[in-house]
């Protein structure tokens, strides 16, 4: 009866490690039952995800959420998610590179400037995109998220990985982008050829 109850007991650890991810305390990426967004490291190796989606037969290549800066000013947060596809299975360089960025503010998204510019080695860039806000994404805070994508071009995103300084400039405020997220760009540049 015992090695019953034991069993059953690891039998509900494990669905729900599959439910919720990895139990506190354990190396995990995504917990999706903790409310929050994915776990995001600054220090890690990048995690380059490659998917297949045999329906639209296109698959997509994204660099998982890449924290770029944490508290500043109104921002709790700042992480970069860039992301490109291509039809089949077999690389294509890129015409375009979804160039996602994903914001916590400690503010209403009201009170915040969305008007963002990129700046590469000192020469400001444009890009349009899109934009939503994700009400509450910090558990017990009344913050707002907001996930912005770029439409980065391909030359423009080589022009980032080989630049010696890359910033972003929002709410009048600069986020400077540090050496090891540049090294994440340029692993994801590399899948790109």
């Amino acid at each position: 009866m015992t090695m019953m109850r034991y069993g059953l007991l690891l039998l509900i650890v494990l669905i729900m490690t599959t439910i919720c991810g990895t139990p506190r305390g354990l190396p995990a990426r995504v917990p999706c039952c903790s409310g929050q967004g994915p776990q995001m490291n600054p220090v890690q190796a990048a995690t380059i995800e490659t998917i297949y989606d045999s329906i639209k037969d296109r698959t997509t290549v994204r660099l998982a959420p890449v924290q770029i800066s944490g508290e500043k000013d109104k921002y709790h947060s700042l992480h970069m998610a860039p992301s490109f596809s291509f039809s089949g299975h077999e690389p294509q360089r890129p015409d375009i590179i979804d160039f996602e960025l994903q914001t916590v503010v400690k503010a209403r998204l009201l009170d915040t400037d969305l008007y963002v510019v990129f700046i590469v080695d000192g020469e400001t860039i444009f890009l349009s995109s899109n934009r939503w806000g994700i009400p509450r994404p910090v558990p017990g805070r009344r913050w707002v998220g907001e996930r912005l994508v770029f439409y980065m071009p391909y030359e423009t995103f080589m022009e980032v990985t080989k630049a010696k300084k890359f910033e972003l400039k929002f709410d009048g405020l600069k986020f400077e982008v540090g050496e090891l997220q540049m090294q994440s760009l340029r692993e994801l540049a590399s899948k790109m050829n």
